[in-house]
């Protein structure tokens, strides 16, 4: 009887997919790792709660560049955000800056389809002189796009009540700019805020914010994330 041990019988060959897994392995794993990181960015990504809102639009009537009245009310209806600047159309100073700056981030707000949802405001600080004559002329001279930008006028008084008591903004007294000649633009100076402010569609105040590169951009997320949170998104 023979004693020897029986001859290991080799493993069968694995099939093609198998080793093409041990061939690629460390392929395979990169490729994975870059598709779950993909795929699980948007629960990555923090998002940064809205500003907070720091006042409240009072009530107003104002006046628009045709001479219609624009009360609080209907800026709760129009149901939209809003961007609001200060000017005048003397001004020959920082003006001609902030007014620049609404009209780039109107275009960008135009690019992105926004228009239908966030509109802009261009309040005078000099109303005995802006008229809606004025300002139509003053808003043509920008090229602003009137489907979503008013420029708003009023007496002295109700504009002090919208800028100082509502926006909680200085506005000073008219004064002559030294070595000006009469007939000048920029023959009277009003000292007042460069900044854009930021009023959600409940009139809430969101913030305000700087017409330089950085300010801009920061206004435009601010305002999507204002919209993204109103409308649930």
């Amino acid at each position: 009887m023979s004693t020897e041990a029986p001859a290991k019988q080799p493993w069968a060959e694995p099939p093609p997919w198998i080793r093409f897994l041990r061939k690629h392995i460390w392929v395979i794993g990169i490729l994975f790792f870059l598709t779950m990181i993909t795929a699980m960015r948007p629960f990555l990504i923090r998002r940064p709660p809205p500003p907070e809102a720091i006042g409240e639009v009072p009530a107003f009537t104002l006046l628009d560049q045709e001479g219609e009245t624009f009360t609080r009310e209907e800026l709760l209806a129009a149901d939209k955000t809003w961007v609001v600047g200060f000017v005048f159309t003397r001004c020959a100073s920082s003006c001609p800056a902030i007014s620049g700056a609404m009209l780039s981030f109107q275009e960008q707000i135009d690019r992105s389809k926004l228009s239908d949802r966030v509109e802009l405001l261009t309040v005078t600080v000099d109303p005995e002189y802006d008229t809606p004559e004025v300002l139509a002329a003053y808003a043509d001279s920008l090229g602003a796009d009137l489907d979503n930008w008013r420029f708003l006028t009023a007496s002295q008084e109700a504009i002090e009540d919208f800028v100082v008591g509502g926006f909680k903004l200085a506005v000073g007294e008219p004064k002559v700019v030294a070595g000006a000649t009469a007939g000048d633009v920029g023959v009277f100076d009003i000292a007042h805020s460069s900044k854009l402010a930021l009023v959600d569609r409940y009139g809430n105040i969101r913030g305000y914010y700087s017409i330089d590169e950085d300010g801009l951009a920061e206004l435009y997320h601010r305002t999507l994330r204002v919209i993204r949170i109103e409308e649930g998104e």
